[in-house]
């Protein structure tokens, strides 16, 4: 097993375990809930940060819009830790194999349309086959380029 494969495996069981925890972000945003849960106002918010209080109201309206230094320090004044992260939405192992089989389709797809012109089609399923196991042990980064 090389070395990709094991940091495969320690982050899926990390990303597990995160979605098993993970908090939707409230429809007000989590400036605002986490301002208002810990009974702070906009003016006691802009005092912390050193910023204007219509400035605290602008941030909790546009928070998608905020940059994530910004929101770090934002989350410091609350006495809160701020994550950035992504989360893939499936299995890592599932999400790379079926890239592996959409490159390959691709691939035997081309191959099949060259070799009909020559009555000379290939057994798909082999060939496909072949192929993925191909991708997966070879350079891993071909199965995301868009050509083939």
């Amino acid at each position: 097993m090389n070395n990709k494969n094991i940091l495969r495996r320690s982050y899926q069981k990390k990303f597990d375990a995160i979605k098993k925890v993970i908090i939707e972000k409230p429809t007000q945003g989590w400036i605002k809930t986490i301002r208002e849960i810990f009974g702070m106002t906009t003016t006691q918010l802009a005092q912390r940060l050193g910023v204007s209080q219509p400035r605290i109201i602008n941030m909790e309206k546009n928070e998608n819009n905020i940059k994530i230094s910004t929101m770090e320090k934002i989350a410091d004044s609350l006495n809160c830790n701020f994550f950035y992260t992504f989360i893939p939405r499936e299995n890592i192992e599932d999400i790379i194999n079926n890239q592996a089989r959409m490159k390959a389709l691709k691939i035997v797809n081309k191959v099949n349309s060259n070799m009909k012109l020559e009555n000379q089609l290939a057994d798909t399923e082999e060939l496909l086959k072949d192929l993925i196991k191909e991708l997966l042990d070879g350079n891993i980064a071909r199965i995301w380029d868009k050509e083939v």
